[in-house]
């Protein structure tokens, strides 16, 4: 009786009876997250987090109450987490999660609606519908447009490029599917740019057509794709008889922020005909935007869409999706299973398996919306607004340094630059020395063939004050570390 009154503890009821519990451990564990540390992140060494963390003893015969194991993990986990609400904390698209989304969280665990199929998951599967129609229609798509919930922008992008395959194959006679690929498939191709996001080479290669498959075309000094060599690639590949099954625009590419002229592309993808895929994990939050969405012109002629919520939507991750101009589209996809997908459903209603590479999986079209409903489209706009401010505040600080050089022209939210005179070791050792000092949590890449710090802004609360302290933060840093490489 011990034990199943143990159980009853823990396992929420329906009538909601150990509500008042849930909701004093909730404010408990969110007392304990408060002022964590000074930095973005604690100094703790590899050595001495690991040690930390292994004195956790996973699974105790008996369990250990509830208060101590929160006062555990805060002392040895959550105490030394990065904090992207931390204005130093600038190094990879890691948002500051909105108060609603975290409060639906709760909610989203507490009914822990499986959304594989809509009679697990009714209102959950018609509200991550709902979500879909609004940003198909925020995209400029037609009415046709739907979409998926997807983990991230690499899953939406594999999602997007299996829609590709197999429409190429499909045209062309062959159901890979069933068949898999076909002989002729060593000559499809996927074009895109040199600063794609490395998910497009790994989705290739998934798709069973190798990473060498990609074909990638220079960039412009901005990091947009160069139309004219575009031309080129796409000229060379059909003098040779291989065949392009699908061109990939980014908007918002990972290092310098670009976004391809995606028009001009769409028109390159409907002259010979294939599937137009936006990467849009970054800039897809410009619909928000009247002053940003103008880089987006030509999404609407896309094919699929990807678009990251856990991005410049400031969602707690995970929280993507893969949107398809057209929603049949993802016939191509289904797999009718014995107790999921039969295909003797009552009619309306769509099993969202059918449309996923996942089977089981969390509701966070909710998140989202809660998000959206209470912010407003103004409001959420004006934040992306800020952080491409916030960006060109940084630039304006890097140049008028005299020890520090942009290595490209700002184009969203990415600033990537480097030290004049300075080599690569001095970059590694000044960003290596900020964040094991939990000072400052910035990036470091190696772009247009040179290696460069690079500083991402997703903190909407971050002000320019903030952003030129970072500036010179670093900047002094990189001065400490030549010195000191000087001397041995």
């Amino acid at each position: 009786m011990a034990a199943r009154q143990a159980w009853r503890d823990y396992i929420l009821q329906p009538d909601l009876g150990n509500l008042g519990n849930l909701g004093a451990t909730i404010q408990t564990t969110l007392v304990m997250l408060e002022n964590q540390q000074a930095g973005p992140r604690s100094p703790c060494k590899p050595s001495d987090l690991r040690s930390l963390i292994r004195a956790i003893e996973i699974c105790p015969d008996d369990g250990v109450p509830l208060p101590a194991v929160l006062s555990d993990l805060n002392e040895r986990v959550w105490a030394h987490c990065v904090l992207p609400n931390h204005p130093a904390c600038a190094a990879h698209f890691h948002p500051p999660p909105l108060t609603p989304a975290i409060v639906t969280e709760v909610a989203i665990a507490a009914t822990n609606q499986s959304m594989d199929s809509w009679d697990q998951a009714p209102a959950g599967t018609e509200l991550e519908l709902h979500l879909m129609s609004w940003l198909g229609s925020a995209l400029g798509l037609p009415e046709s447009a739907s979409g998926v919930m997807t983990s991230g922008g690499t899953a939406s992008n594999l999602l997007g490029l299996s829609l590709a395959r197999s429409r190429f194959a499909k045209d062309n006679g062959h159901d890979v599917l069933a068949n898999g690929l076909p002989a002729e498939a060593t000559s499809w191709r996927i074009v895109t740019s040199d600063q794609a996001h490395f998910s497009i080479q790994r989705a290739a290669s998934q798709l069973g057509l190798g990473s060498s498959s990609v074909v990638t075309v220079p960039t412009e000094a901005s990091g947009r794709m160069d139309l004219g060599a575009l031309d080129a690639v796409l000229q060379d590949l059909h003098a040779r008889g291989l065949h392009v099954i699908a061109i990939v625009a980014t908007a918002g590419t990972t290092d310098l922020g670009a976004v391809d002229s995606i028009d001009a592309i769409a028109d390159r993808a409907s002259e010979i005909g294939c599937w137009f895929h936006v990467d849009a994990a970054v800039g897809g939050a410009f619909v928000l935007s009247d002053q940003l969405l103008p880089l987006l012109a030509g999404v609407d002629r896309a094919s699929s869409v990807t678009v990251d919520f856990h991005k410049l939507w400031f969602q707690p991750f995970n929280a993507s999706a893969l949107v398809v101009r057209d929603a049949t589209d993802f016939d191509m996809l289904k797999v009718q299973s014995s107790y999921l997908d039969r295909g003797d459903e009552p009619e309306g209603i769509v099993n969202l398996v059918g449309r996923s590479l996942d089977t089981s999986r969390r509701f966070d079209a909710a998140k989202v919306v809660a998000s959206l409903r209470t912010l407003g489209r103004r409001s959420m706009g004006a934040m992306v607004e800020h952080l491409v401010d916030l960006t060109q505040c940084a630039a304006d600080e890097i140049e008028a340094t005299s020890t520090l050089r942009l290595i490209a022209p700002v184009n969203t939210v990415t600033c990537v630059f480097d030290q004049i005179g300075g080599s690569p070791e001095t970059l590694r050792l000044a960003q290596q020395h900020l964040f094991e000092r939990g000072e400052a949590v910035i990036g470091r890449t190696f772009v247009k063939d040179r290696h460069a710090l690079k500083l991402t802004f997703v903190n909407p609360l971050a002000t320019r004050r903030d952003v030129r302290n970072l500036v010179h933060e670093v900047a002094s840093e990189l001065n400490r570390v030549s010195s000191l490489v000087g001397l041995t």
